[in-house]
């Protein structure tokens, strides 16, 4: 009975010992420390390592900058956007557009009447056929003249009656054009009062003014389109700032409604013009994946970095760092064996901090090394 309890003793004693030698990480699971209690040195099994979500890293080279904050909108140039209206005006006849609807370039948008394009297409037509007589009999003047048998009187009232005529079928020629009629194929057979108005540009249907049977007067705004081939960022920038923006430099912009998703463009055009009334000056910016546009359309608000003074340096993620009492520390990988991970703590000297990574000043130390970049903080703490 007395040897019992004397092996429950040392037992306990044992279970103490073990307890006492090793430390919290903070979350509830023990680390061992270092060999001898070195501070400078934690030991991590490969059990904890996974299941606090620790990962591995190393230094890397990245991007960092001043950044200036500026708003825009996203737009397109103005060879992209089309009001389309009609040179003589007509009743809708037909209409099917909405909207959003994508069309391309020459595609029908809606039909127009009116009787007077018969008279016009007639007046045409007659015209050719007059033209037609008058260049013969121009020609035969003009052989007639040359050969000293005809008056220049009658040569030149034939030369007069023709060239009005070819001015005249002209101007009515340009005037079917406008309307969209083929002159190629228009016969005294053919005449139509309708014409179809077709897009001049390709891209999306902003605005629909019309509906079906509505008379359209000439140079009233009927259908809007929008390409969004060629969609750019418009910005202001502060003339304060402007002696730091360049051609090339990065625009990073986000739209309101998603803050956390980025997009990436550059600054194409610098004006030199200031905006009297906010004191700005217009930046023109161009997208560096031209594919997003697909997620992006005109008139849309965004908020935008213009990256200045850049600079690649070596850099850790923000997570690997710690500050203890205004000293910076990380933990490197010392050796990894039996399925445990030693790390030795290591100061770091640090610069500007941009998306998430800090600028290291000392990488030296910890070139080619691993290191802890997610789990730290509560390992050194």
């Amino acid at each position: 009975m007395k040897s019992l309890k004397t092996a429950t003793f040392l037992i306990i004693i044992l279970f103490g010992i073990i307890s006492c030698s090793k430390e919290n990480d903070g979350n509830g699971i023990p680390v061992e420390s270092g060999p001898e209690n070195n501070p400078e040195v934690v030991t991590v099994t490969s059990e904890q390592f996974a299941k606090v979500g620790m990962e591995l890293g190393s230094i890397s080279n990245r991007n960092f900058s001043d950044r200036i904050k500026v708003t825009g909108i996203l737009d397109v140039p103005p060879a992209y956007k089309a009001d389309v209206s009609v040179f003589y005006g007509g009743a809708v006849k037909s209409i099917q557009l909405l909207p959003g609807q994508a069309v391309k370039k020459g595609e029908a948008l809606f039909v127009m009447e009116n009787p007077e394009y018969v008279e016009m297409q007639q007046n045409y037509l007659t015209a050719r056929n007059k033209l037609s007589y008058l260049k013969a009999e121009y020609e035969r003047q003009k052989e007639l003249y040359e050969a000293k048998i005809s008056s220049k009187k009658k040569y030149t009232k034939a030369e007069s009656d023709y060239f009005t005529a070819l001015a005249e079928y002209n101007a009515l020629e340009k005037k079917l054009g406008l309307l969209n009629i083929n002159t190629a194929d228009l016969s005294f057979s053919n005449l139509t009062t309708t014409v179809v108005v077709r897009a001049p540009i390709s891209g999306s249907v902003t605005a629909v003014n019309i509906t079906r049977g509505q008379f359209l007067n000439p140079n009233t705004v009927a259908v809007s389109i929008v390409g969004t081939d060629h969609i750019h960022l418009e910005l202001k920038v502060f003339e304060k700032d402007i002696a730091k923006i360049k051609k090339g430099q990065t625009v990073r912009f986000v739209l309101p409604d998603n803050p956390g998703k980025h997009y990436d463009g550059e600054v194409f055009l610098v004006s030199k013009a200031v905006n009297e009334t906010d004191k700005t000056i217009n930046i023109h910016g161009h997208l560096k994946n031209e594919s997003i546009k697909r997620e992006l359309l005109p008139g849309m608000y965004i908020e935008a970095e213009i990256f200045v003074n850049e600079n690649i340096r070596p850099a850790l993620p923000s997570g690997a760092i710690v500050d203890v009492d205004g000293e910076k520390y990380i933990l490197v990988q010392e050796e990894f064996n039996n399925n445990k991970y030693v790390f030795g703590k290591i100061r770091v000297e640090t610069g500007k901090s941009n998306d998430g990574f800090t600028e290291i000043i000392n990488p030296e130390s910890i070139e080619g090394k691993k290191v802890l970049v997610k789990g730290a903080f509560n390992l050194i703490q």
